[in-house]
């Protein structure tokens, strides 16, 4: 009988090892998430904290196997620094990746304490970059403000503009042209 029970036992043992051994599989993260609509967003992005980010959108769409969020039919767009409005932001969708990072098909950037809009990129180029650590980078740009237009390609540019670069382009003066900012 001690023999069974030992048998018995060491079949027990040998079969709980095999099991406790098996792979479990994990299911594939899902392609689409949480779809939220007529939603309001805001980010307070961890390498950036004076600023936020508000964003007002017909859709977000959230993506947990590329963990991002993708707001889709812009109504508002802004980034405030310090409770003081910075700039404000126009584009079609804005994908918004796990670090809060920004990515835009093309954009329109206002900055209205310097009486700026900047174009960034345009339809059919590579997309439109906003690290929330660094600023801009976009394919192509077009500067306009109070007496002044600049245009080019390959633009980096801090959200001060302090830092601005570009690769080629045409700086254009407009000195007839100056208008009052209103702010």
């Amino acid at each position: 009988m001690t023999r069974y029970a030992l048998a018995l036992l060491l079949l027990i043992a040998a079969g709980s090892y095999y099991f406790a051994h098996l792979p479990v599989r994990q299911p594939a993260p899902r392609e689409q998430g949480v779809v939220l609509e007529d939603v309001t967003i805001r980010l307070y992005p961890r390498s950036d904290p004076d600023a936020e980010w508000i964003f007002r959108a017909g859709r977000i769409e959230n993506n947990p196997a590329q963990r991002t969020s993708k707001a889709v039919d812009l109504s508002e767009g802004a980034r405030y620094v310090k409770g003081k409005l910075d700039l404000t932001l126009s584009a079609p969708t804005v994908t918004i990746d796990r670090n809060d990072n920004l990515t835009l098909p093309y954009a329109t950037i206002e900055i209205p304490k310097e009486c700026y809009t900047i174009q960034l990129g345009g339809q059919g180029q590579k997309p439109v970059r906003i690290l929330q650590d660094r600023g801009f980078t976009a394919p192509t740009f077009t500067l306009k403000g109070p007496g002044i237009s600049i245009r080019g390609d390959g633009f980096r540019s801090d959200f001060k503009l302090e830092n601005a670069e570009w690769q080629h382009g045409e700086d254009i003066v407009e000195m007839d042209n100056v208008k009052e900012c209103n702010q």
